[in-house]
């Protein structure tokens, strides 16, 4: 084998018997530019999320979860009030 000749297992031009998705997914990590692919999709991620909140209709004041009172009396007029659970003994017969 002579030193100009080029070996057989070397098909670095070519796309991989895979197909032309997992060679261009390959890609990065070949150019060694993980941690680029890395930033782009987090900051990509990032916006869109930051997109649902900013654009996201706010709740009905009707719909807002209430928060219990702070001593936990519940003597507010407007609380909810917990109903009990009909339990054996209260089959009314």
């Amino acid at each position: 084998m002579s030193r100009g000749e080029r070996s057989r297992g070397r098909r670095a031009g070519h796309p991989p018997s895979g197909g032309l998705l997992p060679w261009a997914l390959s890609l990065p990590a070949r150019l060694h530019l993980r941690w680029l692919v890395i930033l782009v999709v987090t900051a990509a991620v990032m916006g869109a999320y930051a997109r649902v909140l900013v654009t996201a209709a706010p709740m009905p004041p009707d719909k807002a979860p209430t928060a219990p009172a702070a001593g936990g009396d519940d003597s507010s007029p407007d609380a909810p009030r917990a109903t009990k659970a009909p339990s054996q003994s209260d089959t009314g017969q």
